[in-house]
């Protein structure tokens, strides 16, 4: 069976599905970061990394609850 990876994020959607575990890890550890930053439409967002349909790693940002 082929591995499918997707990196999905909160408010934008799939921004990665492929069969490169390389390329899906660059692209979750990049939206994490830009989520981490606070700027932009990735700001404070939920970033998840899919493996075969399957959460493989995920980022859940703190909100204000949560402090």
């Amino acid at each position: 069976m082929q591995k499918e990876y997707a990196v999905v994020v909160g408010n934008i959607g799939t921004v990665y599905y492929g069969s490169y575990g390389f390329d899906a890890r660059v692209a979750f550890n990049t939206y994490r970061w830009k989520s981490k930053r606070g700027e932009g439409r990735y700001a404070n967002e939920p970033v998840t990394l899919m493996l075969n349909d399957e959460i493989h790693d995920e980022y859940t940002p703190l909100t204000e609850g949560d402090m």
